[in-house]
């Protein structure tokens, strides 16, 4: 999708992550208080789309990183110049979280403004929901600025249902919480600016909770979703894959023929590019790959990192098996590895 200005896409991005409005039915303010911020927040991120300029000094003309890692580009001013824009808007939606909890926070003039442009003229009247979502339990600035009002109901499924596909994301999710799996809201994952991303996990890989992504660190088999803002196809979700690709690999004979195809298909070839033997001053290490045999050919595929290649922009029904013959794999392995 293309903008007219960078700074658009960088505001089409809240728009995106922002939910369709579920109250909280036994939250101490009234639903038409809940409706009334939800209005205020998602009007805030319609105005930064339409009037850019109230939160940035000039305009650039649009651009995305084709992927998520953005240094094969050659262009490391594209990302200076899109977290001008969202550190502007994250500024005012953190002032206005802090306000709700009745700190004294000084606004600049241009935060004033648009406060102004929405109605807010007094701060010592802020609406009843605001101060309510910036001050109770396990209030934070994530939840408030995605209007999470209820902490049972799974606003982050509905959201990257929608932005990857319903009925296969719905199809693996409902498989998943029938196995056991366990939703996650996770606000800051590694390598990604993203404050609002979600993981379903097999709780019986670790009692951790999971760290967010489907890159690095993972206990857990399950799935990851994260939204990318800078990316031209920013939201994404990776299959977590514990303990890397070696285990599963070692028993590939054992895999349905079906899944054999896609675990050669997804899985990276060793290429040599020397990342498992970086740190082998005698030259003697071995590449760490497994060898596996698929329709007579032989295959040496990489161990490391899954998380690289088991990850997409979109999940239909077809998808969604192969997750579901791939997760169902992988439990086999659960207290083992």
């Amino acid at each position: 999708m293309d903008f007219s200005c960078l700074e658009q896409r960088m505001a089409q991005a809240y728009i995106d992550l922002l939910p369709s409005f579920v109250p909280d039915e036994n939250a101490p303010v009234s639903i038409s208080e809940q409706e009334r911020f939800y209005t205020l927040i998602k009007s805030l991120y319609q105005l930064a789309f339409d009037e850019p300029l109230l939160f940035a000094a000039s305009l650039h003309a649009d651009d995305a990183y084709p992927y998520r890692y953005k240094k094969a580009y050659n262009k490391p001013q594209l990302i200076i110049d899109m977290r001008k824009f969202t550190k502007s808007l994250d500024g005012l939606l953190k002032a206005m979280f802090l306000l709700g909890r009745g700190e004294d926070v000084k606004l600049n003039n241009k935060q004033k403004a648009v406060l102004s442009r929405l109605g807010i003229d007094d701060l010592t009247a802020l609406p009843a929901a605001w101060k309510w979502m910036s001050a109770k339990d396990n209030a934070n600035a994530a939840a408030f600025s995605h209007c999470l009002f209820d902490a049972n109901y799974p606003y982050t499924s509905d959201i990257y249902a929608r932005l990857l596909g319903e009925p296969g994301f719905k199809r693996l999710e409902q498989w998943m919480l029938a196995q056991g799996y366990k939703r996650y809201n996770v606000y800051s994952v590694t390598a990604s600016d993203c404050n609002l991303t979600l993981s379903i996990v097999n709780p019986q890989w670790s009692p951790e909770p999971p760290r967010g992504g489907f890159e690095y660190k993972i206990k857990h088999t399950g799935i990851a979703a994260q939204y990318d803002d800078y990316t031209r196809n920013p939201a994404s979700f990776g299959l977590c894959v514990p303990g890397g690709m070696k285990p599963y690999l070692e028993s590939f004979d054992s895999m349905g023929e079906e899944l054999q195809a896609f675990v050669v298909k997804k899985t990276k070839k060793c290429d040599k590019c020397g990342y498992c033997v970086q740190t082998d001053k005698t030259g003697n290490r071995p590449h760490s790959h497994t060898a596996v045999t698929y329709e007579g050919k032989e295959y040496r595929l990489c161990n490391y990192f899954p998380g690289y290649t088991y990850c997409w922009k979109s999940i239909d029904d077809g998808l969604a098996d192969m997750l579901i013959k791939m997760l169902s794999f992988m439990d086999q392995f659960s207290g083992k590895i």
